[in-house]
Order: C-alpha cells, then sequence, then structure tokens
C-alpha cells in the first residue's frame, strides 16, 4: 500500500500568480479582491498589485478580482498547472459609480464604447479544445457567427461574404499581414496558421465597428493578445500536434524584464510521403516577446513573428506503383504543379508611456513576404530551355503609428497618427499557350509608396451610464495617385451607441464608413511599356458602408 504524505499531495497542487494595475495609469491597485470562482480560495494584492493563490487543484477556473471604484474584471478558463502556470495580468477599468454586486457570465460577445456590437472574444481554452480546430486560431475563428469559409482545406475567413484579404491581424498592438503559413500573396489565407498558441491569452474579433485606431480593413480586425512570460522562474512546454512538433519556454529575462520563445517543425513531409501524395510541404515557425518594465509609467515590448515555407515534387511517388490510374493522377500534379518557397516575418516595438488619467503608445515595426514559384518542363531542371515559369515577388512594409489615449470619469478621448513606408518587388517568366503557339510573359516591376493616416475618437457615458455613444473619424492617403492622395476622398466617419434597457437588456448599434487599399499585385501591375495600369486608370481605394445592429 502506498501512503501519500501531506507534502507529496500539495506538491501536486498548483499555484495562480499574477498582479492587478490600473488600466490607464499603470499604477498598481493594492488590496484588491481576488477569488477563483466557485471555490473558497482567494487572496488580496499586496502594496504594489502582486498575488499568489496556493495550493489549488489543477484545473480550468474563472478567476475574478473586484475593488471599490473599479469596474470587475474576469479572465475566463485560466487553467492552472504544477508545471506551466501562466502569470495573469488584470487591468481594471476606472468606475465613477460605486461597486454593486453583479452577477457576471461567460459570454464570446464583450462590448466597447467604440464597438457595442460585433466584437467577439475567444481564450487560449477555448482555442485548444475546440473540435477540429487543431489548435490554429483561423480555424477556430471560422466556427464563430458571421464568419464562414471556402470548401478547400485553406484558413481563408469569410465574413459577411468579404473576401479573405479583407482581414486585418495585429499581435499585442503590431500589425502583422498574415498569420498562416504557404499564404496567398494578395491575400490573408494559407492552410496551416503559424502562430503558437501556448503563447495566446485571448483574441478580439471585430467583424464591424472598428475603432478608429485600426484601419485598412473591410470586413474584420483581429486583435491576437501574447501572454507575459513568467516573473518567478524560466519554464517550458514540448507539443506535439497533427501536423508539428512545438517548443515554447519563458521566463524572467531579469529583475524587470520577462522572456516568450517558441519554434515549431512540421513533419508533414514524412505523412505525405508515406501517403504517397506527390508534393512535400515543410514548414519553419518562431515566435517570441521581449517584455521590459522600465519602471511603473514606462515599458518597452519586442516581439516578432516568422515562418519558412518550403514545398518540393516527390518524383518518386509512383515508385512501385501498379494502378495505373494513380500513376496518371500523380504525373498529372507533377507535371503542372509549381515549385513554391516562401518566408516573411513581422518584427516590431511598442513603447508605453503611462499617466495618471492617459497613455501614450508608439509601435515600429516591419514586416517581409518573399515569394517564389518555378516549373520545368516535365521538371527537367537540366536546361534551361524546359523553364516555363519562374516567379518571385516581395512585400516589404515599415511603419510606425502614435496613439494617445485620455480617460476622465465618463468622457474617453484617443487620437493619434501612422506612417508607412511600402515596397513591392515582381519579376514573372512565364511559358503560356495561346491558341496554337507559345506566348512569353516576361515582366517585371517595383513600386515605392508612402502611406498616411491619422484619427480621433470620443466616447461618453450619459443617463448614468444607461446610454454610451462613440464618434470616430480617420482618413488614410498615399502618394502612389492623385485620387487617393486626397484626404477628404478616404475620410472614414463611424458612430456607436448604446442604451441599457434593464440590467439584462441592452440595445446597441453601429454605422460607418470603411475604406482598404488595393493588393500591392493590383497596384504593382504594369504593362508592356512600364506604365502602372492601375495608377494611370486612378483607381480608387475600396470602401463600403455598412450598420450593424444585434442579432
Amino acid at each position: 500500500m502506498a501512503i501519500a504524505s501531506c507534502d507529496d499531495l500539495f506538491s501536486q497542487m498548483a499555484s495562480v500568480r499574477g498582479r492587478i494595475v490600473e488600466d490607464i495609469s499603470n499604477e498598481a491597485v493594492p488590496f484588491a479582491t481576488v477569488v477563483i470562482e466557485g471555490t473558497i480560495k482567494g487572496a488580496v494584492s499586496d502594496a504594489e498589485g502582486y498575488f499568489t493563490i496556493e495550493n489549488v487543484v489543477p484545473g480550468t477556473y474563472d478567476i475574478s478580482v473586484s475593488y471599490l471604484g473599479f469596474q470587475k474584471s474576469v479572465i475566463y478558463e485560466y487553467e492552472a498547472t504544477t508545471a506551466n502556470s501562466k502569470f495573469i495580468e488584470f487591468r481594471l477599468k476606472e468606475d465613477s459609480e460605486s461597486l454593486q454586486a453583479i452577477e457576471v457570465t461567460a459570454s464570446p460577445f464583450n462590448r466597447t464604447d467604440e464597438s457595442p456590437v460585433s466584437m467577439q472574444t475567444i481564450n487560449q481554452t477555448e482555442i485548444q479544445r475546440n473540435p477540429g480546430g487543431n489548435r490554429d486560431i483561423s480555424r477556430v475563428i471560422q466556427t464563430l457567427p458571421g464568419v464562414t469559409t471556402t470548401t478547400s482545406f485553406r484558413n481563408d475567413i469569410i465574413i459577411r461574404g468579404g473576401a479573405p484579404n479583407e482581414n486585418r491581424f495585429y499581435l499585442d498592438g503590431v500589425e502583422v499581414p498574415n498569420i498562416n503559413h504557404f499564404a496567398t500573396q494578395g491575400s490573408s489565407g494559407g492552410p496551416v496558421g503559424m502562430l503558437n498558441v501556448d503563447l495566446i491569452r485571448e483574441v478580439d474579433l471585430f467583424t464591424g465597428a472598428f475603432p478608429a485606431n485600426r484601419y485598412n480593413a473591410l470586413s474584420s480586425v483581429m486583435e491576437i493578445k501574447q501572454i507575459d512570460g513568467n516573473t518567478e522562474k524560466a519554464s517550458g512546454r514540448v507539443t506535439l500536434g497533427s501536423s508539428d512538433l512545438a517548443v515554447s519556454v519563458n521566463g524572467p529575462a531579469s529583475k524587470n524584464s520577462t522572456y516568450l520563445l517558441s519554434i515549431r517543425r512540421s513533419y508533414l513531409q514524412f505523412l505525405f510521403s508515406a501517403l504517397k501524395l506527390p508534393f512535400l510541404p515543410t514548414y519553419t515557425d518562431y515566435q517570441f516577446k521581449y517584455k521590459w518594465d522600465l519602471d511603473d509609467k514606462n515599458q518597452i515590448s519586442l516581439l516578432g513573428l516568422g515562418a519558412i515555407d518550403n514545398f518540393k515534387l516527390n518524383q518518386g511517388v509512383n515508385d512501385g506503383e501498379k494502378d495505373m490510374e494513380v500513376i496518371e493522377r500523380n504525373n498529372y500534379i507533377l507535371n503542372n504543379l509549381p515549385v513554391n518557397n516562401q518566408w516573411n516575418y513581422t518584427v516590431g516595438g511598442t513603447y508605453r508611456h503611462f499617466r495618471d488619467k492617459s497613455y501614450q503608445l508608439v509601435v515600429i515595426s516591419r514586416n517581409h513576404l518573399n515569394n517564389t514559384a518555378t516549373k520545368y518542363y516535365q521538371n527537367d531542371e537540366s536546361d534551361e530551355g524546359n523553364l516555363l515559369l519562374r516567379y518571385g515577388s516581395e512585400e516589404i512594409e515599415n511603419k510606425v503609428r502614435f496613439e494617445n489615449h485620455w480617460q476622465n470619469g465618463d468622457w474617453k478621448v484617443s487620437y493619434g497618427a501612422n506612417y508607412e513606408y511600402a515596397t513591392y518587388l515582381n519579376s514573372t517568366y512565364n511559358k503560356v499557350i495561346v491558341g496554337d503557339s507559345v506566348h512569353t510573359v516576361d515582366f517585371a516591376s517595383r513600386l515605392d509608396f508612402n502611406k498616411y493616416g491619422f484619427f480621433a475618437q470620443a466616447s461618453k457615458a450619459f443617463l448614468s451610464k444607461r446610454l454610451t455613444l462613440s464618434l470616430g473619424l480617420r482618413s488614410d492617403v498615399n502618394d502612389y495617385s492623385s485620387q487617393m492622395s486626397h484626404p477628404l476622398d478616404q475620410l472614414s466617419p463611424r458612430f456607436s451607441a448604446s442604451y441599457q434597457l434593464s440590467p439584462k437588456l441592452r440595445i446597441s448599434c453601429n454605422t460607418g464608413i470603411f475604406y482598404q487599399l488595393p493588393p500591392y499585385t493590383t497596384l504593382g501591375y504594369r504593362d508592356g511599356t512600364g506604365t502602372l495600369v492601375n495608377q494611370k486608370n486612378e483607381l480608387p481605394v475600396a470602401g463600403n458602408e455598412t450598420t450593424r445592429f444585434p442579432p
């Protein structure tokens, strides 16, 4: 008979650690009450806002924080484990009214003053346990209301019938052009996601009513928020997925800084080879975050996301194959499918300066996509005369953005500006059959241009906070063409309203005009004389007007 001592039992228990700060000023909130919902476990934050709850049975819990003068905050489905419990940061929002007892229930629909409709939130636990989601954020998003996808195996997200390239992604405030491997240039999809869910805290999906500080989107804006590294000790995790192996580590880098790092490598090529498929894809990705608290009022974060996607033909797929139908199918694919290789990265940094009633945010980032494809007649590369296709293209963006957010009582005001320098390169050699003859396309293009934008938004609560109104305005211009350079031509106003009829019933609406720049493959197209065709045609930015009410 084995007898477990109390020390053995306690050593198998988990702990919950975190910090509580004010959302705007970033100042510590001392003596706030922290409760693990459904249990008698809890704690009170210390003078620096830190708290620890010991001897927690491993599992998934909702954790709430309450403090007089602030809105109650809840983190849903926090996973407490003995090996790698995540550090929690609660950011409490000021409430000018006295704190009252309210019931908080888990819901994927969240509400902000700027976006009272069309915002949905999913957390890490929901992504991990989603049936068929394969720990892929894009696939989980496809299960949400108002979202659909194509019938193929890709992660293309279609919202209200919009195109996949009408979606925008932000990772901790840094814009990421695409979050999928083997991306289609000019779109936002791909067969496999790039993000390691082990590093993700939650995802906010806006399918309308976009805040004014987000731009160049017609269908959705996805705000992806990463966890912070463990402040006390280093820890790691190895995850074997259905298509890749991931290793992630996190911990303290110094007294006031933490790090996150993830590297993933696919083993799809071995599966495809074993299944005797004519193509063998391989992908590798990395993800990192470094957060440094200079002091209570200044904070720096550095982050990166990148991928290397390689694709080759399995020319030995027919070895030993006797079924002629299978051989013919494989030969058709081998003779028509180009070899595609791609790499991309996004690196960026954010600086936050907190004041008593406001905070300022500066974001600097760079992203780069390199996409190539080649094809030889009967896959014979020994003779350049067999070359049918050689395609190479790059998209490079360098960005800087400034935001100021101010809040005092029922008033919330934000404003800011952004600048972007973009470069698009394309070189295409392609032999195509036109009638009874072979036509050769030999095309090259380079496009460099500047983009500018500014925004402002104000929100206020009225009638004892039963009515909330928000008015926003932004404009985005560039020097691609004269039509796109006029701020009034791309003026994007938006208005939101929300009225609470009863404690459990609220009516909300939003209306606005939104614009998006066409893809670089369209902007950079040149004719035989080298003229930018769509610049000459005064191609306008795409826009739509939406009015949304809750279903």
